[in-house]
């Protein structure tokens, strides 16, 4: 078992904490909104600002933290995600909640590709000895631990919020605060490069060469190509899942009928710690026992096999509390392919400045996916009820599956022909 940094586990913690804040509010967002009067079409109006800021904004932000540090994207992100939780309390102000998508995007943007930079700078100067070939994988299923732990936490103290004050802005304007306290905490860890003077920025950066590059870098062998497909169906797949969730299991959990709206809300909160909670297990037992036993990518693939036969399961039974248990399967399952996809294209991906923007590209390239997904979803909701949207979500999640194969042959295949150069060296 791998003993994490200190310097690196103060990094991953924070990254966790800016995670839980954002999802403090994830059980009851959209009954806010509806509270205040947001209908589900300007709602949806909403969800296609923040999509659309996403693909502007994605690249320009990734570029920016190549050239002046990831350290300063993660904060400038925290200021970001710091403005849109007072600017939702507006609601139904349109122009305001506008104005916060615009926010949300660009706090998104700034962190994208940013995290994961960082994380991989501060373990790649890591001495030798420390350093295992599955080290990446190590790391990143410990950030999704401790995210699943402290989501579960921060859902619970957003509905204690609301019930015990009995308003929402409450809650909404403890995120935004927190924000501020995050930018303090980002500022005491290590950065992984030298500064760099803007006047040498000006004279040397080139942004279509550099962009250029990161998308040869990218698109230079197949694992490329695969951490591409995966990304955008697994941003696909979880469009219905991020937004839609809550009237799903609404309409899925027979224990809502008739039921008042703090229980409702306290029901919904205790959906989502749940899978918060049992997430933070299962990912800690995938840490400590399977990643120690098994190798990585074929785990990953039985655990995307599992989540597709989860969500069928989810979208074909109804009942009390087994659409609840079903839903934190599903979450447990599909949090394994979230991470351990970005670890293995790490492998690959070598040390140059143009780690973030390949990351930018990607991010950019699966909002795309995101985008069509929400096209095709609000196209389906006019004709064909709300568990049609799970079902697009399960298609590409089944199409994860082939792809996730090639990559693992792709990866043995590259072994075997290095076992056979150093034989015939030997």
């Amino acid at each position: 078992m791998i003993t994490i940094d200190p310097e690196i586990k103060k990094l991953l913690h924070s990254c966790s904490a800016m995670n839980a804040i954002r999802m403090a509010t994830g059980s009851f967002h959209v009954f806010f909104l509806f509270s205040m009067g947001v209908s589900i079409s300007e709602i949806a109006i909403l969800q296609m600002v923040f999509s659309i800021s996403i693909f502007v904004f994605e690249l320009p932000t990734g570029i920016l933290g190549d050239k002046l540090g990831v350290k300063q994207n993660v904060i400038l992100s925290c200021f970001f995600y710091a403005l849109f939780f007072p600017l939702c309390t507006f609601a139904p102000n349109m122009y305001l909640l506008v104005m916060a998508e615009v926010c949300y995007a660009l706090g998104a943007c700034f962190f994208s590709g940013a995290d994961s930079t960082w994380i991989k700078g501060l373990v790649d100067r890591l001495p030798g000895e420390s350093r295992e070939s599955n080290i990446y994988h190590h790391y990143m299923s410990y950030v999704r631990e401790v995210n699943a732990l402290m989501n579960s936490v921060s859902g619970v103290i957003g509905v204690i919020i609301v019930v015990l004050i009995g308003n929402y802005s409450a809650a909404y304007y403890l995120c935004g605060a927190s924000f501020i306290f995050l930018v303090f905490a980002f500022s005491k860890i290590d950065s992984v490069s030298e500064k760099k003077y803007v006047q040498n920025i000006k004279e040397k950066f080139n942004v279509y060469l550099h962009t250029k590059n990161a998308l040869q870098l990218l698109v230079s062998t197949k694992v490329g190509i695969y951490y591409i497909l995966i990304c955008g169906l697994v941003v696909a797949a979880m469009q219905p899942v991020f937004h839609f969730w809550q009237p799903f299991i609404l309409n899925q959990n027979e224990l809502l009928n008739n039921a008042t709206k703090n229980q409702e809300i306290v029901i919904l909160g205790g959906c989502f710690f749940s899978y918060s909670f049992i997430k933070y297990l299962f990912n800690r037992y995938f840490m400590k026992t399977l990643l120690t036993r098994y190798n990585p990518m074929k785990i990953t693939l039985l655990a995307t096999i599992f989540a597709a036969i989860s969500m069928l399961t989810l979208i074909l039974i109804k009942g009390q509390w087994l659409p609840i248990v079903i839903f934190t399967m599903f979450h447990s399952f599909f949090s394994v392919p979230m991470s351990q996809f970005d670890s293995e294209f790490f492998k690959h991906l070598n040390n140059n400045n143009n780690s973030n923007t390949v990351l930018s590209i990607v991010s950019l390239l699966a909002r795309v996916f995101g985008i069509v997904s929400l096209l095709i979803i609000g196209v389906m909701a006019k004709s064909l009820p709300l568990s049609s949207a799970f079902v697009f979500s399960f298609i590409c999640i089944l199409s994860v599956i082939p792809v996730t194969i090639a990559w693992i042959r792709y990866i043995d295949k590259n072994e075997e022909n290095k076992d056979g150069i150093i034989g015939v060296a030997e």
